[in-house]
């Protein structure tokens, strides 16, 4: 060998190939296809969770207004059972029974609004100044009816709102008027009730209330709708809000809005756990009592704590991690393979240099000999271990996955149930691979033992260790008999080809016909089955590293079962074909030499 040819060997020797590439390049998709489907289960549980803290935050003020709403039709319903016109006595008797400030919480208070008529102005002054001469309907306004509160109880903290009159305001007006004419409870828009010192934003709840005989009051109400006036209550925004969602360990928080009016605002630094970047944001619209209330929900500080896992993070630090190691071994590899060509080198030069001293070169080769055969086995024991090791960690992979899918088996989508599937799938698939690599660069270099045994008994031990489907048969036609030999490398062979006609089968049954004869002072085997036939342009390519016919997802194998067979067949000078017309059928056929032969071989 020339030196120029000789340098180029061992560079090519000391280098990656293309299917080391190919296995970091899988393992690498692995790891990130682990991660990216872990996150979005994360990130779909974290939603599902913040969308339930949205919902039911809506859901209770919802449920607290239609309890409010009970306590203005109970309203509505004493003011009917009390005799003649009640008097202001007889609210303040029912609205004590009520416990409004126990029983209510957020509620400003409740009262009775009068429905007045012009004609009827001056006789309902007169009623309402018998017991509070100071009585006055306030303030002036165009309107050509009036709306006064009447009764309010407490009054002590509302006294300001008593004859206050519903018409000179709009958003009051409008209210009032909707809920006379619907019969339905009804909010007002955004308004500043005149006994909130603070000016903040609230609003008022209405029942209508309607005569319910033919005897019309002469101081209030409209003859020809019946109409008496309204129940209501007055509300100060951030009172109900404190009354009813209390800003404590709350996993959101929110803001409220009526058209351009903000009436209650948690959105903002001085929030309790506010959060200024949350990993979460969702706008719900409520239609309530005729007014659209638009909820901004964003998720807090607590709901970031609660949901932040590191459970992708790890996944993806590991599996960058098993793809360095993987890098790191096949660079070892490659370069003690180098070391030892260099090695073989040096044994063959001093051999070259010591032709003088043949006794002396003898004992110099075997000496070289055992430490070659030494450093193939340390090689081989380092394959073995940085095997172990690879799968170890991959195995750990294999198990953290079917936890994910048990955990998150009730919400998985069709498309996540795929992906979790094809995780699984190529995780076994790269394991599968690391055996075979490993047993690839074994292939035709460890010590073999030979052994006497029946060809025909053999064979069907191999089958029955393989697994094969209840459809599947075997036929054994042997004229051999018993044979001594290699048993590893031959059953390597055997295992292979019974397992790729198993394996790439088309259909729930089938057949597997093994002929062996002698001739020509050699041994012959033929391994026929009926699958899916192998068309010509692809027999040379079937026994390339990692060449499958059918895509990776469809089939079990990796790749390297016929790459396998042809090393050991041409590690022992056997001769071999294949035979296939691509339609049904494959028949591998090869020789193998006799006892005598091998020992020569070897």
């Amino acid at each position: 060998m020339t030196d120029a040819v000789h340098h180029s060997t061992l560079n090519t020797l000391g280098r990656l190939h293309w299917y080391h590439w190919l296995v970091v390049g899988l393992s690498l998709v692995l790891t990130l296809s682990a991660w990216y489907i872990t996150s979005k289960e994360v990130e779909q549980k974290a939603r599902a969770q913040f969308e339930f803290q949205a919902e039911q935050i809506v859901a209770q003020v919802q449920e607290r207004m239609a309890k409010y709403e009970e306590a203005l039709w109970a309203g509505v319903a004493a003011l009917h059972a009390l005799p003649g016109e009640a008097s202001r006595d007889d609210w303040r008797v029912f609205a004590s029974s009520l416990k409004i400030e126990t029983r209510f919480p957020g509620i400003n208070g409740m009262g009775v609004i009068h429905y007045v008529p012009p004609e009827k102005r001056d006789a309902y002054l007169a009623w309402q100044r018998q017991l509070m001469p100071d009585y006055m309907m306030h303030p002036e306004h165009d309107q050509p009816e009036y709306w006064p509160i009447t009764y309010i109880e407490p009054q002590a903290s509302n006294r300001k709102a008593v004859g206050l009159d519903m018409a000179h305001e709009c958003n009051r007006y409008t209210a009032a008027m909707k809920a006379r004419d619907t019969g339905e409870a009804n909010i007002t828009g955004p308004i500043t009730l005149v006994q909130d010192a603070q000016k903040t934003p609230g609003f008022l709840f209405y029942a209508p209330w309607y005569a319910d005989d033919e005897m019309m009051p002469e101081t209030y109400g409209d003859n020809d709708r019946r109409f008496l006036g309204l129940v209501y209550a007055p509300f100060i925004m951030y009172k109900l809000m404190d009354g009813t969602l209390a800003n404590t360990n709350r996993q959101v928080n929110f803001s409220i809005r009526d058209g351009n009016e903000v009436l209650y605002n948690e959105l903002n630094p001085d929030s309790e756990n506010y959060d200024p970047d949350p990993l979460f944001r969702q706008e719900i619209t409520l239609p309530l009592y005729g007014r659209p209330w638009q909820f901004t929900v964003h998720s807090s500080r607590i709901f970031r704590d609660q949901h932040t896992q590191s459970q992708p993070m790890m996944i993806l630090i590991g599996g960058l991690l098993i793809d360095a190691l993987l890098l790191a071994l096949f660079i070892v590899m490659a370069r003690a393979n180098q070391r030892a060509v260099r090695y073989a080198d040096e044994v063959t030069e001093d051999l070259r240099l010591r032709q003088s001293d043949l006794e002396m070169a003898r004992h110099h080769l075997e000496a070289r000999n055992a430490e070659l055969e030494e450093a193939n086995k340390e090689l081989d024991q380092f394959a073995f271990v940085a095997s172990h090791d690879l799968k170890a960690p991959l195995r750990g992979i294999i198990q953290l996955s079917g936890w994910i899918k048990d955990d998150i088996q009730d919400q998985l989508t069709p498309e996540t149930a795929e992906y979790m599937r094809l995780l699984q799938s190529r995780t076994q698939r790269l394991e599968h691979l690391l055996d075979d690599l490993l047993s690839y660069s074994r292939a035709g270099r460890q010590d073999a033992q030979f052994e006497t045994f029946n060809i025909r008994q053999r064979v069907e031990e191999l089958f029955q260790l393989l697994s094969p489907p209840p459809g599947f048969q075997l036929i054994c036609h042997d004229d051999i008999g018993d044979i001594t030999t290699l048993a590893t490398p031959f059953e390597l062979i055997m295992r292979n080809l019974m397992g790729n006609a198993i394996k790439h089968h088309d259909q729930a049954e089938g057949m597997i016909w093994i002929h062996a004869w002698e001739a020509e002072d050699r041994y012959h085997f033929s391994v026929q089955d009926d699958g899916p036939g192998i068309p010509p342009e692809y027999h040379n390519k079937v026994f390339e590293l990692f060449h499958t016919l059918r895509p990776r997802d469809e089939v079990e194998g990796t790749g390297l079962g016929l790459s396998i067979i042809k090393k050991v067949l041409e590690r022992y000078e056997c001769e071999f074909r294949l035979e296939s017309d691509g339609g049904r059928g494959t028949c591998f056929t090869f020789t193998w030499p006799t006892a005598l032969q091998l020992k020569q071989i070897q």
